[in-house]
């Protein structure tokens, strides 16, 4: 009979818990709309190209509305990083995108913020996978 160690246990239960940070958020159907038009136009529309893009996360729309000077409970404003691959490495592109989840499209450009390189994480905020 095999006997489990304290030790093992609380490691056991510190990997489920670690896994569980890495989930994304449940997705609302306008976020996950929202989220697919932002894969597409963030980007291209911030100067990387298309075809250099690995990946893109942003805020989470829904949990950022737009407040102040803003006469719309739908408008949203949100910070993606655009990660794509160049011939010196992995790099990615900051770029602010608004939108209004009432609008079709919820929202057609992206403005590029800041250049950044090798940064792993958002620092205030979450990301979330548009893909």
């Amino acid at each position: 009979m095999t006997r489990k160690t304290p030790s093992a246990c609380i490691a056991l239960a510190f990997i489920l818990a670690l896994s569980g940070c890495a989930a994304q958020p449940a997705l609302s159907e306008r976020d996950a709309a929202a989220l697919a038009q932002l894969d597409a136009i963030a980007g291209p529309t911030s100067g990387v190209a298309a075809e250099v893009t690995t990946g893109t996360e942003c805020w989470l729309p829904s949990a950022h509305a737009l407040e102040e000077g803003v006469d719309s409970d739908t408008a949203w404003r949100v910070l993606c990083r655009v990660h794509y691959t160049s011939p010196t490495g992995d790099r990615y592109q900051d770029t602010t995108c608004i939108g209004d989840f009432a609008s079709d499209p919820m929202l057609d450009h992206c403005y590029r913020w800041t250049h950044y390189d090798f940064a792993e994480v958002f620092e205030d905020h979450p990301g979330v996978s548009t893909g």
